[in-house]
């Protein structure tokens, strides 16, 4: 089984499953176990969607009652819009018959399908198409198939309009975007060198005013050549495109949780953003009590030393075939050459780690916030957390938090997604798949042409792999592929560092 199966499969397993989706799982067994789901499960999500918007009332009211979703569910989180469950629902039956089962009920997988459905149709400021034009959108959306030339190409574009569903200039959907990077926007340690779909919707998203941004826990300081050859099949696509400077400079990427801010320059190059003085992201952040920009080095070294020694005992304790690597923000256990550490293990560190950490201070944990996380691979204790950064880049871009959405595929409590559920929308996806899956449907709800034909997909796929044609002459970049395969023996993905 190769690693990116076996993590999607640990992703899944039933000991470590979301409890909101494992009770509606339970609630929507009664009526299939009575055969009755084609009737009553509309009716079902209805009722989700009640206790949810009940949940989301008491808490904006700052009620000490507990709702009765938190007496049912005591582990159920923050909802930062409302969530038409009952219209997901039935978009998602409709194209893929889940009430018309007789043997399998609806599976842990659907509902959290059918849940970033919810959100993403949540997520339109624009919500005044009849339920027929957004099913004609969503079954048009669900389709695999592209147009194979530019003139069906062109009736593609020309069939938004035939579906209500128009662009009139603001777009209908999220103002930001993030995304995690390994095993959200490209498989877990490799680069963004495939997926021309994928590269397509992101660039239409920064064309359409939206800014994207990569919230990655790569954490090379501010070394840029290190983040670009993550991303250097995309920044390569932004280039062909010719996206101007101001879709540019829309494009971010956060390293090292919350650490390291980077922007795209009208050269399609990233270069870090300036972090203090005027305009500075740490000095214009600062009034968040969380921010970077109020964190003390001395805080910051008692964290990774707590977090050094419980990592270093649980290698010891396990003998794991691995090694302890410290950076400036973080600490990671990573497995030595050609090395796999069972994930039970990695596991196992995480919650020590964790565990460790909260008994600081007299058990009031770390000063600053922090991330333990498994990678798949590795497992890592950050300084910072995804909601930090989150939170950070909607201040300084301007953002309200309900208008962002966290796009990853660790929202398990040993995962490093989690923490962006406490201060925006999330959806939960599994692979860079289902990513460009969730982009296509946000567009295509949105109004927004993103169609390629053949043609325009294979030039990607080229683009993308480094294996294009330059701009000046006629002939293979061969300079460039060579320096990138070269790159790919040679960096380590753990520390960014050259063999």
């Amino acid at each position: 089984m190769s690693f990116s199966s076996r993590r999607r499969n640990y992703l899944l397993t039933p000991h470590r499953r979301d409890g909101l989706v494992e009770w509606m799982k339970k609630m929507l067994m009664h009526s299939f176990v009575l055969d009755c789901l084609e009737t009553t499960g509309g009716d079902t999500f209805s009722h989700f969607e009640t206790l949810i918007e009940e949940h989301r009332t008491l808490e904006m009211e700052g009620s000490n009652r507990p709702s009765r979703l938190k007496q049912l569910v005591p582990t159920v989180g923050t909802f930062h819009t409302r969530l038409p469950l009952r219209q997901a629902f039935e978009l998602y039956n409709q194209k893929h018959h889940l009430t018309k089962r007789k043997h399998i009920q609806i599976s842990f997988n659907e509902l959290r399908h059918i849940l970033n459905l919810a959100q993403i149709l949540a997520m339109r400021k624009n919500d005044s198409e009849t339920p027929e034009m957004i099913s004609k959108a969503w079954i048009n959306a669900s389709t695999t198939s592209m147009p194979s030339d530019s003139l069906e190409r062109e009736k593609s574009e020309e069939n938004l309009a035939s579906d209500g569903i128009q662009n009139d200039g603001e777009f209908n959907g999220p103002k930001m975007i993030t995304f995690d990077g390994d095993q959200t926007l490209y498989s877990d340690g490799s680069n963004f060198d495939s997926n021309p779909n994928l590269a397509n919707y992101l660039c239409s998203l920064l064309k359409q005013g939206v800014i994207v941004a990569v919230v990655t826990a790569a954490g090379y300081e501010y070394n840029v050549e290190k983040y670009e050859f993550r991303l250097s099949g995309l920044l390569n696509y932004f280039k062909a495109k010719n996206l101007t400077a101001e879709q540019c400079e829309r494009f971010l990427l956060f390293g090292g949780e919350c650490n390291y801010l980077l922007a795209l320059g009208k050269d399609y190059r990233l270069h870090p953003v300036k972090e203090t003085g005027r305009g500075g992201w740490l000095t214009a952040t600062k009034y968040l009590q969380d921010s970077p920009g109020n964190w003390s080095e001395s805080d910051i070294r008692e964290l990774l030393d707590v977090a050094e020694v419980a990592a270093s005992q649980s290698l010891k304790d396990q003998s794991m075939k691995g090694r302890i690597i410290r950076k400036k923000r973080s600490v990671g256990l990573v497995p030595t050459s050609n090395q796999q550490i069972p994930r039970e293990a990695l596991d196992e560190t995480v919650l020590r780690c964790q565990a460790q950490l909260q008994l600081m201070h007299n058990g009031s944990g770390p000063r600053i916030p922090f991330c333990a996380f498994n990678g798949g691979r590795d497992i890592w204790v950050d300084v910072g957390n995804k909601r930090v950064g989150v939170e950070v880049l909607g201040a300084y871009m301007g953002v309200n938090p309900r208008e962002t959405l966290h796009i990853g595929d660790q929202f398990l409590n040993t995962g490093n997604d989690y923490a962006a559920r406490d201060v925006c929308p999330c959806v939960w996806v599994t692979s860079p798949d289902e990513t460009t899956y969730v982009l296509k449907t946000i567009l295509r709800f949105a109004g927004v042409a993103y169609a390629q034909s053949e043609t325009e997909k294979i030039e990607a796929e080229k683009i993308l792999s480094g294996n294009h044609m330059t701009i000046s002459a006629s002939h293979v970049d061969f300079t460039e592929v060579e320096r990138r395969t070269q790159a790919c023996q040679e960096m380590d993905v753990f520390t960014g560092e050259m063999k």
